[in-house]
């Protein structure tokens, strides 16, 4: 194979990941648990001794095994998610976490923060 002869970089991108939990400043926010959109971007090294880095069904199952049931900010939460994933992945990730119609005013349709961690292989 190809990749096996040099080494192929690249982005992946694993969008509208869905999670259930608690999450909000606010108690009422916490009573029922909630859909919550997450977004992965990772750069690195494409293959490893032939076989893709990263399986989005291990990223999937480890994002929904490994965080916790409740957070008060998404900050917390993709500061978690994104430790999720350096343990096990090399390469450079891009966290986003998105809440729908937080309890502000004027009406907000979205809020939601992206970090980034890890390096580029």
């Amino acid at each position: 194979m190809a990749e096996e002869n040099r080494r192929l970089t690249g982005a992946l991108s694993l969008e509208g990941i869905s999670l259930t939990l608690r999450l909000g400043a606010l108690p009422f926010e916490r009573i029922e648990p909630r859909k919550v959109l997450v977004d992965l971007k990772w750069t690195g090294e494409v293959f490893k001794s032939g076989r893709p880095v990263v399986d989005y069904s291990l990223v999937c199952s480890v994002l929904k095994n490994g965080v916790e049931a409740e957070y008060l900010f998404i900050e917390e939460l993709a500061a978690d998610i994104l430790d999720l994933l350096e343990e096990r992945w090399p390469g450079a990730w891009t966290v986003t976490v998105g809440k729908t119609f937080p309890p502000v005013d004027p009406t907000m349709e979205r809020a939601s923060v992206s970090i980034t961690g890890g390096y580029a292989t």
